[in-house]
């Protein structure tokens, strides 16, 4: 039997500034085959910061416009948006009971939609003493 032969050679590259220029055209290799990869990364990235950015611009725009074309005052203006997600904080801003047109008035929460927003109850349960039979 033969023995087997190996399919790499042994280089030993007495030319140290060959090695230099192909150690440079390898790194150059890699790196271009790099970038092309981390290229779709990179642009996702750049989307999310622009979308990021214009939705902040496109809120505080809508923001700012509400608040400088409200009839009311500044405060009233910002109690009323307080006021929005329900009773209870209406309350806790004083805009209860409202009334259709007024600040602190939300159609979701008036409760029987006759224009008076978080109103009280008209009928309280009182508890009721019942005699029991003996």
């Amino acid at each position: 039997m033969s023995p087997k032969k190996s399919f790499q050679r042994d280089i030993v590259h007495n030319d140290i500034a060959g090695a230099e220029k192909r150690l440079h055209k390898l790194k150059r290799s890699f790196s271009t085959v790099s970038r092309r990869w981390d290229r779709p990364i990179r642009l996702r990235e750049l989307y999310r910061t622009v979308m990021f950015a214009a939705v902040v611009a496109i809120s505080t725009f809508a923001v700012v416009w509400y608040l400088v074309s409200s009839p009311w005052p500044l405060v009233v203006t910002l109690k009323h948006l307080a006021a929005f997600p329900n009773c209870d904080a209406a309350e806790a801003v004083g805009l209860t009971p409202t009334r259709r047109g007024q600040p602190g008035y939300w159609g979701h929460n008036d409760a029987d939609g006759d224009g008076v927003a978080c109103e009280p109850p008209k009928w309280r349960l009182r508890h009721m003493i019942v005699p029991m039979p003996l």
